[in-house]
């Protein structure tokens, strides 16, 4: 860019008009009001290198300009013209594809003599294409393409996490949305769980505040959603698998909701990954208990979930259960897609159909999860209040007790989701009974134990009819 600022900013072209452009000496060439609007608007307004904005003052406010239209190639072929030995036709070099929006400090740097290789035409013209094509994408986004960010952050295993309002804005801005932190109050995220105690050992008193927080926070969307102040929902969430199921089963079905995964190859982004493989799942029966009123469900998905490992409540008695993907070895990068998540959350809201046909006034049912985040999110949201059992956690030396605090919406005193080491994905499958599989529609697969049941169950199309109350 041989517009570069000249070297002292006393110089009467550090602060030039919108329309002019600025060589390495100083000196000042004029660009045609067209071109300089254009450039101008494409960036937004902002430096093309630090997105500095450039129509007010940074420390007073004023209303004054101070970006300047920078060359990407020379001006001139001269020996002092930056990048100046390019091709580009000269005639063609006051265009708008070769004239970029710089702050004065960014068009010093790129002009010096020294970074004429390191900004290289070619890398200059990435940037702008680049800058540019993020302008247009934010300035293009609509008020219907808002979205109400929910974050919840806590502590897995003793090690604090991050999320970032910068990292869930880019995530969002991928699916074509933009960030609205209704919920955000004093503290840095909408639902904070890093300060409580107790975490690695899973002590009753931990899991207990955090529903309690849990349930807290959730309770002021419920106000924004009777006044119409969200209309859609991007859930971003890293916590243990319990404080998940509890977010899920909190979230209403009246609003459109997005959970976005978080990424564990490559760049350890969040997001869905493009071109991963779309997973089916089933579920099947793995032991037939004596006891209609005792059922036990094992998700094995990123990782299996073992029987040897339960605790000593889910004897003969309890009819075991276990959804898992069909025909793939579980493991912790099995949900990659928006559909994988759909088919299981499918696959789920079969099997709780099956558990009401087959368990008639069953009061609760254990779950053992080793599932991501998305898929634990999924659990808690899929049962209906009016219709499903309760999910529960098991009284026993398990080393995750937990409960769903009283009074909170769809939920009961001794409702709550038991994990134990299935939450770590380890453990080893066992051998599953006799039975027939049959597939779905969308993908799912449910396998009918020895009752069978005769059918599709009479549950599954039941209205979702959920309403937001306070707790």
């Amino acid at each position: 860019m041989p517009a570069s600022m000249p070297m002292s900013p006393e110089e009467p072209a550090a602060n030039p008009s919108p329309t002019t452009a600025v060589g390495p000496d100083g000196a000042t060439r004029s660009i045609s009001e067209t071109v300089a609007r254009r450039v101008w608007v494409a960036a937004g307004g902002r430096c093309t290198m630090c997105n500095r904005y450039l129509l007010t003052d940074d420390h007073t406010g004023a209303p004054v300009s101070i970006g300047q239209l920078a060359h990407i190639v020379g001006w001139t072929t001269s020996k002092g013209s930056p990048r100046g030995t390019d091709p580009l036709d000269v005639a063609e070099r006051n265009d708008e594809a070769n004239l970029m929006l710089l702050c004065y400090d960014q068009h010093r740097v790129i002009d010096h003599r020294t970074m004429w290789e390191v900004y290289s035409a070619d890398t200059l013209r990435a940037m702008k294409r680049t800058h540019e094509q993020r302008i247009k994408q934010l300035t293009g986004l609509r008020d219907d393409d808002r979205t109400t960010v929910i974050r919840m952050v806590g502590n897995l295993h003793g090690t604090g996490v991050e999320l970032s309002p910068q990292t869930v804005a880019s995530t969002l801005l991928a699916d074509g949305r933009y960030p609205d932190y209704t919920l955000l109050g004093v503290d840095e995220y909408e639902v904070d769980l890093r300060q409580l105690p107790g975490e690695p050992d899973g002590s009753p008193g931990y899991w207990e505040i955090g529903r309690a927080i849990v349930t807290e926070r959730l309770a002021r969307l419920a106000a924004h959603v009777g006044k119409e102040n969200v209309r859609h929902l991007s859930v971003f969430a890293i916590a243990r698998i319990p404080m998940l199921v509890t977010l899920g089963s909190l979230l209403d079905d009246t609003v459109p909701t997005v959970v976005h995964p978080k990424r564990r190859a490559g760049d350890e982004g969040w997001g869905w990954t493009p071109g991963a493989p779309d997973v089916d799942f089933e579920h099947r029966l793995l032991q037939e208990g004596t006891d209609p009123h005792q059922a036990a469900v094992l998700f094995s998905v990123s990782g299996t979930v073992d029987r040897g490992r339960l605790p000593a409540t889910v004897g003969e008695g309890t009819t075991i259960y276990e959804l898992r993907p069909a025909g793939v070895t579980p493991n912790r990068e099995l949900i990659r897609t928006r559909e994988s998540l759909d088919r299981f959350t499918r696959s789920w809201a079969d099997l709780l159909a099956e558990l009401e046909q087959r368990h008639p006034g069953l009061p609760a049912v254990d779950v053992f999860p080793a599932v991501p985040i998305t898929a634990a999110v999924a659990i808690g949201r899929t049962p209906m209040r009016a219709v499903h059992p309760r999910l529960r956690s098991p009284k026993d030396e398990g080393s995750i007790r937990a409960t769903w605090p009283a009074g909170a919406r769809r939920a009961h005193s001794d409702r709550g989701i038991y994990a134990g080491a299935a939450e770590a994905g380890e453990g080893s499958g066992e051998p599953v009974s006799a039975g027939r599989t049959r597939r779905s529609p969308g993908g799912s697969v449910a396998r009918r134990g020895r009752r069978g049941t005769g059918g599709r169950s009479r549950g599954r199309r039941i209205p979702r009819r959920r309403r937001w109350r306070p707790v």
